[in-house]
């Protein structure tokens, strides 16, 4: 696969992740959101599990004298951690989508990459201080797009805004894990355990777990195939030969395909105030992408 071709699948999967906005959305005039997250990440894992498998037997055919790799105590302990992270982090935003636009949720939730550096000063990471400009953009743009009054925003932004917080240390600690471990089998056992975390809840909750009607299976398989599914795997292959930062670059423009599935679905129309601030976010978050950390030797 070549550079532009990994792009172009880069720029699929943010179309899928975009429109996947809808799914959720719609999904809750049916379910509830622990019952909906637990069986969509199901289906998610499951689409790994034959890549698992493939991707294991392909290993073991090119070095038969290596007995099979086995998943080690550690993996298991790290899909957990990034599993708990990922629950925290869609629950919020299913609940967030409860009370707020499909478009607002996008662009928050791209957020995450400007979210990111912050919360890696606290781990000894050092920027640029071009980063904190870029941060100041996106800040300026989610007080414009989320309508804040004073210092204040609505329930379902702010609920957003917690779990963009979520995504954001789920990004590091699958940065860290992927150094250690199989990505894919990184990702299929966080989705699992995300599913067991999210039945747990929806169970404590004593929300409804067994679905009958197409109408509420019909949002779970979609969203558990395209965006979970489907959308992760082109993610991984792409970006073994995209740049990091064109990468992710190319990902956030998942907040502008989210904006476009909130017009073409629901016929949500953002204010004047609220394109600025879209688009301040979008800058952003692009900005963003042009300070990586700091070499550890320039952090002395």
């Amino acid at each position: 696969m070549t550079k532009i071709q990994a792009n172009g699948v880069l720029l699929f999967t943010a179309m899928i992740w975009g429109f996947g906005f809808i799914f959720q959305k719609y999904a809750m005039e049916y379910i509830e959101p622990f019952s909906f997250n637990a069986f969509r990440y199901i289906i998610g894992g499951l689409c790994l599990l034959p890549l698992v498998y493939f991707r294991s037997k392909s290993k073991s055919s090119k070095s038969k004298k290596r007995p099979p790799e086995k998943t080690s105590p550690a993996l298991i302990k790290g899909a957990i951690i990034a599993g708990a992270a990922m629950f925290i982090g869609a629950s919020l935003q299913q609940f967030g989508l409860l009370k707020t636009t499909v478009t607002n949720v996008s662009f928050i939730t791209g957020l995450y990459i400007v979210i990111v550096p912050i919360i890696g000063l606290f781990l000894g990471h050092r920027y640029k201080a071009g980063i904190w400009v870029a941060i100041s953009i996106a800040a300026g743009g989610l007080y414009l797009l989320s309508g804040m009054e004073g210092l204040s925003m609505g329930e379902g932004d702010f609920l957003v805004l917690c779990s963009t917080v979520s995504w954001a240390c789920h990004v590091l600690l699958i940065d860290h894990l992927s150094g250690k471990f199989d990505g894919i089998k990184i990702a299929a056992g966080q989705f699992f355990a995300c599913a067991a975390f999210s039945l747990i809840a929806a169970i404590y909750s004593n929300e409804k777990i067994i679905f009958t009607a197409w109408n509420e299976w019909k949002w779970v398989i979609a969203s558990g195939l395209l965006p979970i599914g489907i959308g992760f795997t082109l993610q991984v292959v792409a970006q073994k030969y995209s740049p990091p930062a064109q990468a992710a670059i190319i990902l956030s423009l998942e907040s502008v395909f989210g904006a476009a599935a909130g017009y073409l679905f629901l016929e949500e129309i953002l204010s004047f105030n609220g394109l600025i601030g879209a688009a301040l976010m979008l800058a952003g978050c692009v900005l963003a992408q042009l300070f990586p950390p700091l070499p550890l030797a320039n952090n002395r």
